[in-house]
């Protein structure tokens, strides 16, 4: 059903470690908010206990040219991202993305506009965070093709332009 919505073909889909090379390769980086928990079923409402990766170092430390943070996991990410990295967005370098995608209500999100007040309305920010729509079959109520369009724009095509600059600059 979904192969009629593929950009190239099912017979151009390469297995997964090649695709996360191939994302890496063009400055991509792939990490769950989330580094263990429980979860006693799939459902990310169903989490507890949960210890957060260290994406501020990261991004601060290891990769200061992080300019886009994709939570590509909906609403419930961008809650543990809140939740974990008060401290980043009370430190004003955060900034939730200004736009909303129509059609997937994705994009900014109310989870981070908290942060607002406290950080002058986010007016010295360096990296915006935007909230995708959920990108598993669970997250039904946003089509593959609404997913893939909503990645191509927000996520894939400004994390290509920024990786040629940055390579091009020095």
């Amino acid at each position: 059903m979904f192969e009629s919505k593929l950009r190239h073909g099912i017979d151009k889909i390469i297995p997964y470690d090649e695709q996360v090379k191939v994302l890496v390769t063009h400055g991509f980086a792939l990490w769950d908010v989330v580094a263990s928990c429980v979860r006693p079923t799939s459902l990310d409402v169903d989490i507890s206990n949960d210890i957060p990766n260290d994406i501020r170092s990261f991004c601060e430390v290891q990769h200061p040219t992080v300019r886009r943070i994709v939570l590509a996991n909906g609403i419930k990410q961008s809650e543990l991202f809140a939740k974990h990295f008060t401290s980043w967005w009370e430190s004003g370098t955060l900034r939730p993305f200004a736009e909303v995608d129509s059609e997937t209500k994705s994009g900014g999100v109310k989870a981070f506009q908290k942060f607002s007040k406290k950080t002058q309305h986010f007016s010295n920010s360096t990296i915006e965070c935007i909230v995708g729509p959920g990108v598993s079959p669970a997250a039904a109520s946003v089509s593959y093709e609404q997913k893939r369009i909503f990645y191509e724009t927000y996520c894939y095509r400004p994390g290509l332009v920024d990786h040629k600059l940055l390579n091009h600059a020095s």
